[in-house]
């Protein structure tokens, strides 16, 4: 692993990230849960309004992030990764303090032969739309520029184990994609 993270700075354009947004309206929005199955209790974890971003409705979005993660795993991490099973947008909302606290992305004892390896977050809002709403990183040696990572259609990638977090939105809405790319179970 030659990193802890690597992003593409502004790799999607403003008119891709609303083509995503508006693409997404015919998606239905929920109350984000917890865990792999959403059946853990949220307790005030996670304050945000989520939608499964499915390949037949978005195939060039999968595409574009499969090629990217390609790219990103060659030169970053060199983690076994074979699929792109999800992606999820999120809404985090400053009316309500939108955010995800503490957390990783990886279920160890789900029993599951795969694990997630290789975490996205993808920038959809124009900075300029709300306040707060920062993605922060934990435990890492070196961290990414927080201006970089909050700029529309980054991207960044990061190993699905460290502990990271969406900082409250105080105003406005952020929107933001989650992709998990999975592999064989962490040995």
């Amino acid at each position: 692993m030659k990193g802890e993270w690597c992003y593409f700075k502004s790799y999607f354009s403003a008119d891709e990230c609303k083509s995503i947004l508006e693409r997404s309206k015919a998606l239905t929005f929920r109350e984000a849960t917890l865990g792999e199955s959403g059946d853990t209790e949220n307790s005030g974890h996670r304050k945000s309004k989520v939608a499964w971003v499915y390949p037949e409705l978005f195939p060039d979005l999968y595409d574009t992030l499969w090629k990217l993660e390609r790219r990103a795993n060659k030169e970053w991490f060199g983690f076994h990764v074979d699929n792109l099973e999800y992606i999820q947008i999120a809404e985090y909302d400053g009316n309500i303090q939108g955010e995800y606290k503490k957390h990783q992305d990886v279920f160890y004892i789900n029993g599951s032969e795969r694990h997630r390896k290789l975490s996205a977050v993808i920038q959809l809002s124009d900075p300029n739309e709300y306040e707060g709403g920062d993605l922060q990183f934990f435990d890492c040696l070196y961290y990414p520029d927080a201006a970089d990572i909050r700029q529309q259609g980054t991207v960044i990638f990061f190993p699905s184990f460290i502990y990271h977090q969406a900082n409250p939105v105080t105003s406005g809405i952020r929107y933001s994609l989650a992709a998990w790319f999975e592999g064989p179970r962490w040995r």
